[in-house]
């Protein structure tokens, strides 16, 4: 499953924006993250990684203060098992002492409460699944709002943080929005020669990124400022994301490479081979790795940066035996759900549930976005008296996806709106392994179920869902005549950004 073939190109003399030659490992230094030093030293135990893993930021402050004498005394015969439960209850005191910052009694305190919440903890530190929402909110009605492109082209990508949304179009414009308001507090044109197809956003909404035809990255403020210009792709910027919770950018291009950046240093970093077509869309997470669909390669790739590695996963063809009434051709769309679990989305209409530990999908929804119209004879043919037989229906593929981070919500994108979907997991404890059921056979432990489906007019060319506390998810689809990188028409749509504001259920 991994590819032994892994090339790196690496930047090694005067860097072109004036900074000093250096390694690109030396330049990436500042999104590195202390968690990859502390496993890549030799004198840590496994059960010393595991105490400091559970212990929390809290008890490393306290043990900076402590000197080392008087730890050597009041420690001196303590086992790996009394240090890990020592830490363990002063983890428990730290979340106590947050609860009684907030106007509780720690006393009152509910023990499945403390428990909730150091599963919770684990599970975001070890990259799981662990927020299931999709049963807290309703789908029903929610508020919609629309963000009028009037006078504008078809918006091709959108991307946010907190309540603020930033959207691109093929008329080389950058707009920057209220999520709350709909209304448009900025927007910027001719940056880019050509049009723009995607952005990306950094989680601390610091910084703006965007690719098109033209080749270039451009680096933008909150403000829209210009910051920096990357050349360095020799094809269509295609894709965008930013490492989340860090600077650090990932770019995939027509040209069958992903580049990385660091932004602290407005510089870059390295590329990565190994897609035989261009690649359309890409996803990260916390950690320093990216996933990528190839389109026409049909392979999905996950770039291991740390290790120098990839994994490889192959679409497109039946499973056991299975006849696929439409074959896939081209595999899209990807959005990670969390650092083991993805989704992709293909030509003929499919959405896949993949796993690091298979090969081939766990679960499979064919025709998710259904069948297109049949067409009129007027719409397929200019002849006036005899008509031809009419085209077979073809599938909607799907256009875009997006997951919430660390969450069941998923939610896909064609041309006749977008869908949620949920990714339900039989047993939650045991996610590296398959459930087996009480006849002895293995019974599907993932699956992706249908949750809600919202009708809007028009090309679903890109999503985003954005998180306003605990109460509400904005699902924001950028929606427009045409697809992003076509000139199909659809006459009746409106050039816009659509906000579904999705509301926690009362109590």
């Amino acid at each position: 499953m991994s590819d032994p073939f892994f090339s790196r190109k690496r930047k090694r003399g005067p860097a072109r924006d004036g900074s000093a030659g250096l390694p690109s490992r030396v330049v990436s230094a500042p999104s590195r993250e202390v968690e990859d030093e502390e496993i890549t030293d030799p004198e840590t135990s496994d059960e010393e990684m595991q105490a400091a893993d559970t212990d929390g930021s809290h008890t490393a402050v306290e043990s900076e203060d402590e000197s080392d004498d008087d730890n050597d005394e009041e420690f001196a015969n303590e086992t790996a098992t009394d240090k890990r439960r020592r830490l363990a209850q002063q983890y428990i005191e730290n979340l106590q002492q947050e609860f009684n910052t907030a106007g509780f009694d720690a006393r009152d305190v509910d023990k499945d409460n403390l428990a909730a919440r150091l599963k919770e903890d684990v599970a975001e530190d070890q990259g799981r699944l662990y927020r299931f929402l999709t049963q807290s909110f309703t789908f029903l009605r929610p508020a919609r709002n629309f963000l009028s492109y009037k006078g504008m082209l078809t918006p091709t990508a959108i991307a946010g943080a907190d309540s603020t949304l930033y959207t691109v179009s093929k008329d080389r414009t950058l707009s920057k929005w209220d999520a709350t308001t709909g209304k448009r507090l900025k927007f910027k044109r001719g940056d880019h020669d050509k049009d723009i197809l995607c952005i990306a956003v950094s989680s601390d909404g610091k910084f703006i990124a965007t690719g098109g035809k033209d080749r270039k990255i451009n680096i933008y403020s909150p403000e829209l400022d210009l910051l920096k210009t990357f050349t360095q792709h020799r094809d269509l910027v295609l894709c965008l994301s930013f490492r989340r919770g860090t600077h650090q950018l990932y770019s995939g291009s027509a040209d069958r490479t992903i580049k990385s950046w660091s932004l602290d240093a407005l510089s870059y970093v390295e590329t990565l081979f190994g897609h035989q077509d261009a690649i359309n869309d890409i996803s990260a997470l916390a950690q320093e790795r990216c996933i990528t669909a190839g389109s026409r390669d049909r392979t999905v790739r996950l770039w291991k940066i740390v290790e120098e590695s990839q994994l490889i996963f192959r679409g497109g063809g039946p499973r056991s035996g299975q006849k696929l009434q439409f074959v896939e051709g081209s595999i899209d769309a990807v959005a990670m759900v969390d650092h083991h679990i993805f989704v992709t989305g293909s030509d003929n209409g499919t959405l896949s549930l993949w796993t690091l530990q298979r090969k081939k999908p766990v679960y499979t929804v064919h025709l998710a976005h259904g069948l297109d119209t049949v067409l009129t004879p007027e719409k397929y043919t200019a002849e006036k008296v005899q008509f031809p037989a009419p085209p077979k229906q073809q599938p909607r593929w799907i256009t875009c996806l997006a997951a919430l981070a660390y969450a069941d919500i998923v939610v896909s994108g064609s041309w006749n709106g977008v869908k949620v979907w949920r990714v339900a997991v039989q047993d939650p404890e045991r996610l590296d392994v398959d459930v087996v059921g009480a006849t002895g056979g293995k019974r599907k432990q993932y699956s992706l179920d249908f949750v809600a489906e919202f009708k809007l007019p028009g090309v679903v060319n890109s999503i985003t869902i954005l998180e306003n506390g605990k109460d509400e998810i904005r699902i924001c689809a950028a929606v427009g005549r045409e697809l992003r990188g076509g000139r199909w028409m659809q006459r009746d749509a409106k050039n816009g950004v659509h906000v579904l504001t999705v509301k926690k259920k009362s109590e």
